[in-house]
This record gives C-alpha cells, sequence and structure tokens, in this order.
C-alpha cells in the first residue's frame, strides 16, 4: 500500500513540475539594416505586463553579434515588424 501511494505521489509531482505556464511575449522588433551581414541576437529593451496572465507586451532590438551566454528562456515569443 505505501508503495503504490509513494508511486502515485512522484507521478503527481513529476506532472506538476511538466505543467508550468507557458510565458507568452510579443512586441514589436527594431531589426539591424538589411544590409547587415552577420550573427545577430534579439534582446528586451522594454516590458510591460498585460491584464492576461503569463503574457507581457515587450519591445524588442536586434543586436550584432553571438547571444551573451547565460540560462534558456523557456517563454514563447512572437516579434511583430513593420514593412518599409
Amino acid at each position: 500500500m505505501r508503495s503504490s501511494l509513494r508511486s502515485r505521489l512522484e507521478k503527481l509531482e513529476m506532472h506538476s513540475e511538466q505543467a508550468k505556464p507557458l510565458m507568452l511575449r510579443y512586441g514589436w522588433l527594431k531589426p539591424l539594416p538589411e544590409d547587415y551581414i552577420g550573427e545577430r541576437h534579439v534582446v528586451i529593451v522594454k516590458r510591460e505586463p498585460t491584464e492576461t496572465p503569463n503574457m507581457e507586451w515587450c519591445e524588442f532590438e536586434e543586436r550584432p553579434g553571438p547571444a551573451p551566454a547565460g540560462p534558456e528562456d523557456d517563454a514563447c515569443t512572437v516579434y511583430l515588424t513593420r514593412d518599409s
């Protein structure tokens, strides 16, 4: 009985860790010039919370070079661009 209860608790704990809410970030992207050649990365310049939980309105900017080393971000990000 104890082992089956322990097994069920372990499964429930594992499931709760996997069910973390997804963070969604969306906003305008300021790109590098079209003639830029080379590696680039995107940074968040500004963040604003929204009325919806787990969503942020952001301003993004492309920067030259590789992204700085650091922890991975699990957020889903949507970049909006304006046609020139």
